[in-house]
C-alpha cells in the first residue's frame, strides 16, 4: 500500500522479544474431542522448492477438522494459513511472545469445527525452502515488491534466530528471494482453495460458502489470495496482517468486486502493520469494500483467541466471538 523506510534492522531488532515456538498437540485440543474429527495430513497439492540447488516437487498437505454434529447440506468451510514471517511456522505450532500467546490454526479450526463450519489448516512453502512460484492465478505486473519492506524488519528478525543473513532490498537477488516467498505461500493458499471446491462433495462443503482467514504471514497470504489475486471467496479475515505482495491499486478497485473483509489489530502491533492498515482502510473506503477493524486491546502482535476486541460500534467481544459474527453474516451458521 505504501513504500515503507528502510530502517536499520539491527536498531529495531531490540524492540521485539525473539519469539518461541510451541508444538501444540495434533488434535489441538482445548475442549471435547467429539464436536470434532481430524483428517491429518491430507495432500492438496504439490509445489516446487529448491533442494541442494535443484528444483523439486514437495506435497502441500492440510490437516482438516471435520464436524462431528449430524448435518445433510454441504456445510460452509473456513480454510487457515499460519503465521512466521514467511520463514518458519506450522498450522500446528503455537507462538509466545513476552508472556503472551497466539491461538495456533488447529485450535481455531477446532473452535470452528465445534461451530459447525468444516476447518482446513493449510501447510505451504516458506521462504528458506526456496521456492519456485508458477506464475499461475495472477498478473505478474501487480506483484509491488515495495509493499513487502513492511514486513522486512520482522523478517529480518526471524531470520537471525535461525542463523541466516538479514535480507537488503536493495540487493535486487535478495529482494526476489522474499517476494517469491511471499508469492509462493500465495499460489499455495490458492491452489488449496481450488482443491477444495472441486472436490467439495468429498468434503462435504459448500463450494460457494468459503472463507479465508489467518495470523501474520498466514493473514498476509489470506489477503493476497482474496483481495490480491481475486479467487472467489465469500470473505476473509485478517489476524495483525495488512497488504503486502500485490498493489491493492490495482487489484482492489470499485469494479473488482471483493468480498467482506474483518480485520484485526494488537494494540502495540508490528510498526510495519500499523501504520498501512489506516491506509488499507482508507482505500476500501474509497472502492466501497465491505470491510470491518477492531482492536485487541493490551496486546502486541500475539494475541489468543479469548482476547477482548473493540470495534467501531465500541463492542468489546473476544476475538473468537468477532470472527463466528463475521462467518454467519457472510456465509451463515455452520448448522
Amino acid at each position: 500500500m505504501q513504500k515503507f523506510s528502510k530502517l536499520n534492522v539491527g536498531a529495531l531488532a531490540v524492540v521485539f522479544l525473539a519469539h518461541a515456538l510451541i508444538a501444540a498437540p495434533l488434535e489441538a485440543q482445548e475442549g471435547a474431542p467429539e464436536t470434532y474429527a481430524l483428517e491429518a495430513d491430507v495432500v492438496y497439492g504439490q509445489g516446487v522448492v529448491t533442494k541442494e540447488g535443484k528444483e523439486v516437487s514437495r506435497d502441500l498437505w492440510m490437516d482438516i477438522y471435520h464436524p462431528t454434529e449430524a448435518t445433510a447440506p454441504p456445510r460452509p468451510a473456513v480454510i487457515l494459513t499460519f503465521g512466521g514471517a514467511f520463514h518458519r511456522g506450522s498450522p500446528r505450532l503455537t507462538f509466545q511472545s513476552g508472556g503472551a500467546q497466539d491461538t495456533s490454526m488447529g485450535n481455531y479450526c477446532r473452535r470452528f469445527a465445534a461451530r459447525g463450519y468444516t476447518c482446513f489448516a493449510i501447510d505451504y512453502r516458506l521462504t528458506p525452502e526456496g521456492p519456485v512460484p508458477s506464475g499461475e492465478g495472477y498478473q505478474a505486473d501487480w506483484i509491488a515488491p515495495d509493499s513487502l519492506l513492511s514486513l522486512l524488519p520482522q523478517a529480518n528478525l526471524i531470520r537471525g534466530t535461525m542463523d541466516l543473513p538479514p535480507f537488503d532490498f536493495s540487493i535486487p537477488e535478495q529482494e526476489k528471494i522474499m517476494v517469491d516467498g511471499v508469492i509462493s505461500a500465495a499460489e499455495d493458499l490458492r491452489t488449496a482453495v481450488l482443491h477444495i471446491r472441486e472436490t467439495a462433495a468429498t468434503y462435504n462443503v459448500d463450494p460457494n460458502r468459503i472463507v479465508l482467514g489467518g495470523f501474520s504471514a498466514g493473514a498476509v497470504t489470506s489477503w493476497n489470495v482474496a483481495h490480491g489475486m481475486g479467487v472467489p471467496v465469500s470473505g476473509v479475515f485478517l489476524l495483525s496482517g495488512t497488504d503486502a505482495g500485490f498493489d491493492v491499486n490495482k487489484a482492489v478497485t470499485a469494479s473488482s468486486d471483493r468480498p467482506p473483509i474483518l480485520m484485526f489489530m494488537g494494540q502495540y502491533d508490528l510498526a510495519g502493520a500499523l501504520s498501512s492498515i489506516p491506509l488499507l482502510i482508507a482505500h476500501y473506503e474509497k472502492v466501497g469494500v465491505d470491510h470491518e477493524f477492531a482492536w485487541v486491546p493490551g496486546f502486541g502482535h500475539f494475541y489468543p483467541a479469548g482476547a477482548a476486541s473493540l470495534g467501531g460500534d465500541a463492542v468489546s467481544t473476544s476475538v473468537e466471538g468477532r470472527i463466528a459474527e463475521f462467518l454467519e453474516r457472510v456465509i451463515g451458521n455452520g448448522q
